[in-house]
């Protein structure tokens, strides 16, 4: 079982005047093998709890998996993180191969390496010949799937998918988000799926968690949430989507 745990987590930045709280005494758990829609406008917290999570950001509290301090250190990290701009998170000078193969098990052999590679691109519905592309030879919804793959090479136990799919074309983003949903079917992935659009989040996520200006408001099954939300800002997100019915 893979149940990450934000119990009272505050991040801040700054001191004194220019002192901002980024995440404010935020509990929530992710529970295991399920997608779990993080909601929010740019600027409520929810990319910088992400970030906390993998130990990219200081924090206050405790965040958990299966009740242990989460490790953000080391090569092996069971809380792996997919970034909004794959562009950037992809080192140019690697080839796709190379960019997924150094997060594999440092067990395998070459080859098996490079088996699991193909693997995973395939898993990616990427063809194995890409694994000696560099990344400036994708589209940037191919650069999101390989992404995706080198992240599941670490063998995770959550992935925290951080508006993978706000810097792609809406043509692409279908693709995107089925991926997300074929992959948790497959494999019983635990994942933290951020983004600022609840038509994203009800499509792809079964438990929501609202955030707002640095809390959690509102949190529930999607349908539940969306269907008869109870806090304002919820309902104010809702009514941005063409057609919602509320």
């Amino acid at each position: 079982m893979s149940t990450l745990q934000f119990d009272h987590v505050s991040v801040t930045f700054g001191t004194g005047r220019r002192r901002h709280v980024a995440v404010d005494d935020v509990t929530l758990a992710i529970p295991h093998g399920t997608v779990t829609g993080l909601v929010g406008e740019s600027g409520s917290g929810k990319s910088t709890l992400a970030r906390a999570a993998v130990g990219l950001v200081p924090h206050t509290g405790a965040i958990t998996l299966d009740g242990a301090p989460v490790p953000v250190t080391g090569r092996h990290r069971p809380v792996q993180m997919v970034f909004q701009d794959p562009q950037s998170s992809l080192d140019p000078r690697m080839t796709v191969g190379e960019a997924i193969g150094e997060i594999a098990p440092a067990s395998l052999s070459r080859l098996d390496r490079l088996a699991e590679v193909h693997r995973l691109l395939d898993l990616v519905h990427l063809d194995p010949v890409r694994a000696a592309a560099y990344p400036s030879q994708l589209s940037g919804g191919q650069r999101q799937r390989v992404a995706l793959a080198r992240a599941l090479a670490g063998r995770p136990a959550v992935i925290v998918a951080d508006e993978i799919t706000s810097s792609l074309d809406v043509s692409i983003q279908g693709t995107v988000l089925n991926l997300v949903r074929e992959l948790q079917a497959a494999l019983g992935l635990t994942v933290l799926f951020i983004s600022h659009n609840l038509a994203v989040v009800r499509y792809v996520a079964s438990r929501v968690a609202v955030m707002y200006q640095g809390r959690i408001v509102e949190e529930g099954p999607t349908e539940s949430v969306l269907t008869h939300p109870e806090h304002a800002y919820t309902r104010r997100l809702l009514s941005a989507i063409p057609g919602a019915t509320r």
